[in-house]
């Protein structure tokens, strides 16, 4: 299957489309820092009537701040289980979990019992230093905090959440795994349900998605507009669905590039 330049990108899609979601790391990110045009990028989009959702496999507790502070309509968080979204009129949080507090605790002794086996069995991985702003995943960390694991670790990591029961899904960090049926494109279709009334079904001309890594197939598979950075190419073998459009820069430069090419099309 082959990727489209970006630059192909249809004009007329440019020109209407409404909602804009981005993974974070690796791909409004770069090394680990965001770019002063990211915000830039963001604020533009927003301003040329786009509304940005953040879609990433980060903390309840970075959301909240990502949601407060930046100029966008909402964050979906650790893969789908939740979504945050702030009035700045009404100066409230709104929090939609996709779980239950039973159903999340259910599943913490299960994660607790991944996490003493990945760091028994698996030497040279680690639980991600964010996970004490978490609710809801395990977040295992192979090359964030610690030098990179190989494809081997990574595959026995993976062996040993399926063994265990539970979900998971790789990003360019980290392994997020948890117990419960949902992932970002259910976060995403319940997002666009209480804001617009449809499901993701009937937006196919009104969204693109951004990212970079295999956690995002969900939406690569699903999704008519989809686009990522140029890092996604070191994770295309272990992937099956591809974006329709990539950059031809990485990571924060390759979402710039992105952002630039809608907003010429759209003629702002």
């Amino acid at each position: 299957m082959s990727i489209l330049d970006i630059s192909s990108i249809e004009t007329e899609f440019c020109k209407n489309f409404e909602y804009l979601f981005t993974d974070i790391d690796d791909t409004i990110t770069t090394e680990g820092m965001m770019p002063a045009s990211t915000l830039q990028d963001i604020l533009q989009l927003s301003k040329s009537g786009i509304k940005v959702v953040l879609v990433t496999g980060r903390p309840a507790g970075w959301c909240d701040y990502f949601a407060r502070m930046w100029p966008v309509a909402g964050i979906i968080g650790e893969n789908g289980a939740f979504y945050f979204t702030y009035s700045r009129t009404n100066k409230k949080m709104k929090r939609v979990y996709l779980q239950t507090d039973k159903e999340r605790n259910a599943g913490r002794a299960g994660l607790d019992k991944i996490s003493k086996r990945v760091l028994s069995e698996v030497p040279g991985c680690g639980i991600s230093a964010d996970q004490p702003f978490r609710i809801a995943d395990l977040a295992i960390d192979f090359c964030e905090d610690v030098p990179p694991l190989g494809d081997e670790e990574i595959e026995k990591i993976c062996r040993i959440i399926e063994e265990e029961g539970a979900v998971y899904k790789i990003s360019s960090i980290h392994i997020n795994c948890w117990y419960g049926d949902y992932d970002k494109l259910i976060c995403f279709d319940r997002f666009l349900m209480d804001f617009t009334g449809n499901h993701l079904g009937n937006m196919q001309d009104k969204i693109i998605y951004i990212g970079d890594s295999p956690n995002d197939e969900p939406m690569f598979k699903e999704l008519k507009y989809s686009a990522a950075v140029n890092n996604i190419v070191n994770f295309l073998d272990r992937m099956e669905y591809y974006p329709v459009y990539k950059s031809e820069k990485d990571s924060g430069d390759g979402f710039k590039e992105i952002v630039d090419v809608i907003l010429t099309k759209r003629g702002y």
